[in-house]
Parts: C-alpha cells; sequence; structure tokens
C-alpha cells in the first residue's frame, strides 16, 4: 500500500475557525496541533485523522467514537472536547483542552514512589472523573499513568486530567468496534490489564478500571509494576497465573488497610473488587484514617484476609485459555497499548507491540518522556490506529 503523504497544515485554518500553529504529536492514526481559535484567541489542541485513512469507514468510525466516549464523560479532571469538525480534505478533527505539565508517569519517573497522603490526594479527582465515566456507560480500557495528565494551566499546580479514551467501549454497544475477527480483541496495556481482558474474553465492565487502578496505587506506592515482566507474553502469562506480590514486601511501611485496598481493588476475579469506583475511593480515604482497617473494609473477604494475615491472599488458580504471543510490530514510539489479534484457540498475534521508550521495569526503571507542553491526547486513539492498520495487513497477507 503506498503511503499518502500528510498535508502541511501549519498556517492553515481549520473550518474557518481554527488556525494551526504548529506540530505537537503524532502517532499512527492521527496528528495533534497546537492552533488558535481565531474568533476568541483561546489557544486549543486540534487532533485529526491521518489522510490515509480517509476511505477507511472502520477507522474514521472509531476516532469518531472517540469524541463520542469524551462528550459522555463530561466532568472537570476528564480531557475537554470543545468542538468537532472536517477538514476541507475531509478528514474528520477534534478540538480539545491544551494542556502544559507532564503526564503522570513522568512525574514517577523522577520521584521514584508516593506517599500514601500524596497518592490519595493525587488519584482522588481522577476516582472522581472514572466515576463519572461509568455512570455514562464507558469503560475506559486503558488506565495508566500515561493516560493521567497534570496540568498547570487550570488553575493548580498539578491539576490532574484523565485523558485517552480511544480504546473506550461503549456499555450500551458490544460491537463497540472493538469486536474484531469473531470478537476475538485484545486491547490495553498488557501490565495494567485486568485478568478478565488479558484472557481476552471480550467481557470487561467497569470493574476492569478498578483493578487498573489498584495497579496504578501499588505503582506509585512501591515504585514497581506488579507484573511487568521483559515481554507481553510473559506480563500477560503472570497477570493470568501469579499472584500479587504484597506491597508491604517492597515497603515495609506500607499499611495494612492500603495494602488490603490494592490487593482488593486487583482481585482475581471482579466479583471480589470494590463495587464501584466512589466505593474505591471512599476506602482509600478511610484506609488514610484508619491505617489497621476499619469495619467498612473488613467487610471484604479479600480485604479482611489482607489485614488478617499482614501477607497477599493464597495464590489463586491459575486462569486457562490466555493469548499466545507469537510476535511484534513497533507502531507508535510514544504509547505502550498494545493490540493483539486472538484466534479463536486464545492464541495470538501482536500486531502492534510497546516500543523500547517504555522500559522493562515499568516508569521508575525507564526513559522520561517529559514534554512541558503538549496536547490533552497526545497519544489518544492513536496508537490503536497503527495498530488496527499494522494488523489488517497481517491478516491479509
Amino acid at each position: 500500500m503506498s503511503v499518502i503523504p500528510e498535508p502541511n497544515r501549519i498556517g492553515t485554518v481549520l473550518s474557518g475557525a481554527y488556525q494551526v500553529e504548529r506540530l505537537i504529536g503524532e502517532g499512527g492514526m492521527g496528528q495533534v496541533f497546537a492552533a488558535i481559535h481565531l474568533p476568541s484567541g483561546q489557544r486549543v489542541a486540534i487532533k485529526i485523522l491521518r489522510g490515509r485513512f480517509i476511505r477507511d469507514r472502520g477507522i474514521i468510525d472509531r476516532f469518531l467514537r472517540e469524541a463520542q466516549a469524551v462528550t459522555m464523560c463530561a466532568h472537570p479532571h476528564v480531557v475537554q472536547l470543545l468542538d468537532t469538525g472536517y477538514a476541507d480534505d475531509g478528514l474528520p478533527f477534534m478540538v480539545l483542552t491544551y494542556l502544559e505539565g507532564e503526564t503522570l508517569v513522568d512525574l514517577l519517573y523522577r520521584k521514584g514512589r508516593f506517599k500514601e497522603l500524596e497518592a490519595v490526594q493525587l488519584l482522588t479527582p481522577i476516582i472522581a472523573a472514572l466515576e463519572a465515566t461509568h455512570r455514562a456507560g464507558v469503560v475506559h480500557r486503558d488506565l495508566k499513568p500515561d493516560n493521567i495528565y497534570l496540568a498547570r494551566n487550570l488553575g493548580a499546580a498539578q491539576y490532574p486530567v484523565l485523558m485517552d479514551y480511544g480504546i473506550a467501549g461503549l456499555l450500551s454497544d458490544p460491537n463497540d468496534g472493538l469486536a474484531w475477527n469473531n470478537g476475538a480483541l485484545l486491547v490495553g496495556t498488557p501490565a495494567y490489564m485486568a485478568p478478565e481482558q488479558a484472557a481476552g474474553t471480550g467481557s470487561v465492565d467497569p470493574r476492569a478500571d478498578i483493578y487498573s487502578m489498584g495497579v496504578l496505587l501499588y505503582e506509585l506506592l512501591t515504585g514497581s509494576s506488579p507484573f511487568q515482566r521483559e515481554s507481553e507474553q510473559a506480563t500477560i502469562d503472570a497477570i493470568l497465573q501469579e499472584a500479587v506480590r504484597s506491597p508491604s514486601k517492597i515497603v515495609p511501611g506500607i499499611s495494612p488497610a492500603m495494602e488490603a485496598v490494592i490487593l482488593c481493588a486487583m482481585g482475581r476475579s471482579p466479583e471480589h473488587r470494590f463495587v464501584s469506583m466512589n466505593v474505591f475511593g471512599a476506602a482509600l480515604h478511610d484506609a488514610l484514617q484508619q491505617p489497621m482497617g476499619s469495619a467498612a473494609l473488613r467487610q471484604y473477604p479479600l480485604a479482611e484476609r489482607v489485614i488478617a494475615s499482614r501477607m497477599a491472599p493464597p495464590a489463586p488458580a491459575p486462569m486457562p485459555g490466555g493469548p499466545v504471543v507469537r510476535g511484534a510490530e513497533f507502531a507508535d514510539k510514544r504509547s505502550r497499548t498494545v493490540m493483539i489479534v486472538l484466534d479463536q484457540q486464545g492464541g495470538g498475534s501482536v500486531a502492534a507491540a510497546p516500543t523500547s521508550a517504555a522500559a522493562p521495569g515499568g516508569p521508575a526503571g525507564g526513559r522520561s518522556r517529559a514534554g512541558l507542553i503538549v496536547a490533552a491526547v497526545l497519544i489518544g486513539g492513536t496508537a490503536l490506529g497503527a495498530a488496527l492498520f499494522i494488523a489488517m495487513q497481517y491478516l491479509h497477507r
């Protein structure tokens, strides 16, 4: 397939209102530009689909679905969609909040790990944003520190913003654009996937985001990822077959209650996790007030066992039928998001995988990717678009 050159958009005006200033990010699916809204003088970020997808209805629909998901999840700590439109060449674009600051993964790299109070204060707005997301009927499906932006231009020194709804799922629509090849499609960032997502079952609900938030909290408090391994295959196998190492074995000062909250959020079965993001957030604040555990937290059997034993719960039985990773092709040098196309027996082939920009040890062991001025959805759905494009080429060889 011939490569369609991208038009030079610098200096052009989109929809008669947005003057493009400069390119600030790009990926396999789209490009992100800094622009000025001419009527108001406001600086915005514009994400526009790449030219090679202009005739690909599936990718255009996925691009528009991201805009729909962001609109449905209106919340002060969710990236804001300001406008949508079409360029003169027919390519769709989104106008989003322009942010200055850094991602949480960059801060984690510099800081190493957080104290309990610091972590809870930082994550509380994101938990509220995810509760709003779930109430709107959307599952984020790719929660990770890369997708939490700490803005400095929104009235606070560190204003957390949840971004990248490129692979978000709509609970009202089982065929939400990620079902492909008989529904056997695994999309996300392996180290943060819930077991049911890593197993490629196709059944993912808001409790998958609760699991990912547990992984994120684990990482903030210990400076290490619970399941990140040297390859996608090893990471997925660890999620499905290994018990979580107790955070207190890495950082002994972590309180029993906080450890119980983390491991309860990361329950192997969705039924063992907190029932909602609101309940998870309440448990976090409760753990700060009562470090040895409260009656509210002890009502969860998994949390009760953790508090009582000060050890991780017994290793659950391994989950069968995990995907088999047979190869990898790189699609986007900025994202850790991977897409694995599974066969009907549960095996699969990686269509797009993370690059060396994400070190095997997670953010605490990787290189900083800080950028002082970036778009709210610098990655957004871009990695998914490239992954889908490469996967289609792979399947049609």
